[in-house]
């Protein structure tokens, strides 16, 4: 195998071990907090670096007016689906074994990676400048104006009495081997002559292209599920509350016999809303479990428990479960009671 060849395939595995690793960390380090609190930002989602790091973050952004941080942002639904078609785009490139074709798959991952920089940083100057005007704590100027939290895209920043530290994981690592192995692909084709390149007919890089636009837009065709509406999670507003829905574990919706998706951010909000409407007029009620990861169930379908370890948004501790055998184990481990969907209305005096 040729050396540009191989150095492209090993780009390519570089990239397709970043959906199994974290991208980046960002840390909060302050007195108060003998180990440092944090988040790993995944290509496809946000986790804590401790567990409950990003309750613990989004709790002491309340006070400041900032918006809470979601597990979910919208583009975890494309970035993968972007990194997916680079990496077969870079396959199909090395079949075809061309220099141009390598340097033009480089110069548009760097495209990418430069428009992911500056999201990350529009992210957080909107994160760290949209504050609550009626936050329950404010910190002005020496002008009087409000302070702005924005945390660093790389590298350290004080922000009150905390040190936010934004820093490549593993993932950003790969990115960088990726890189360099599809450059040196660049570097090394460029120093031989293929025979056979020169005889390509342009009806073969025709098809090339044609079979790359189709291979990137295969994984956004996908089936949606029949009932439930996908929440925005970040976005969506709860109908009880008003609050912006961002808990994936205890998210909830009522469906209508009219087919109306009603959205809430817990079980609880649902329960509040079901005692003060005709529940003759609703078709479906579903939730999200607390290993569902935005995938609703039929509550006649699922045990509940209430636990002070499992914390729930509206502090009712109310959790879905679609396995009985997990609650008993959570039960034993954590403590609670568990319950039946007809005994969970009558809890909240739902008599209808």
């Amino acid at each position: 195998m040729e050396k540009s060849k191989l150095y492209m395939i090993l780009g390519m595995i570089m990239f397709f071990a970043v959906y199994f690793v974290p991208i980046w960390t960002v840390t909060l380090e302050a007195p108060q907090y003998p180990d440092p609190i944090g988040l790993n930002i995944w290509i496809n989602k946000i986790s804590d670096m401790n567990p409950n790091d990003l309750k613990n973050i989004n709790l002491m952004n309340h006070y400041i007016g900032m918006d809470e941080i979601p597990e979910y942002i919208p583009e975890f639904d494309f970035l993968p689906l972007i990194l997916s078609g680079m990496i077969i785009l870079g396959l199909i490139f090395t079949y075809f074994n061309n220099k141009k074709l390598y340097l033009f798959w480089f110069v548009l991952m760097a495209c990418l990676g430069v428009l992911g920089i500056y999201d990350f940083w529009l992210w957080g100057y909107e994160y760290g400048h949209n504050l609550n005007p009626n936050a329950a704590i404010k910190f002005v100027d020496e002008f009087g104006n409000p302070l702005a939290y924005q945390p660093p895209v790389i590298g350290k920043k004080t922000i009150l009495n905390f040190v936010a530290v934004s820093k490549p994981n593993i993932g950003a690592m790969l990115i960088i081997i990726g890189m360099l192995m599809v450059f040196l692909s660049v570097y090394v084709k460029g120093e031989k002559k293929i025979f056979y390149q020169q005889r390509m007919k342009i009806k073969n890089k025709i098809i090339a292209v044609r079979l790359s636009y189709t291979l990137l837009i295969l994984p956004l065709i996908y089936s949606c599920s029949e009932n439930a509406q996908k929440i925005n999670y970040g976005e969506d507003l709860c109908h009880n509350c008003k609050m912006h829905i961002v808990d994936t574990q205890h998210s909830a919706q009522i469906i209508t016999k009219k087919g109306k998706n009603i959205l809430f951010d817990s079980l609880e909000c649902m329960l509040n809303e079901m005692s003060n409407m005709d529940l003759n007029k609703n078709k479906l009620y579903l939730v999200n479990t607390y290993y569902g990861k935005e995938t609703f169930f039929d509550v006649n379908n699922l045990t509940f428990l209430i636990s002070k370890k499992i914390p729930s948004p509206m502090g009712g501790n109310l959790t879905a479960f679609k396995n009985a055998d997990d609650v008993h184990k959570i039960i034993k481990e954590m403590g609670g009671e568990n319950y039946a969907w007809e005994e969970i209305k009558r809890k909240y005096n739902i008599i209808q």
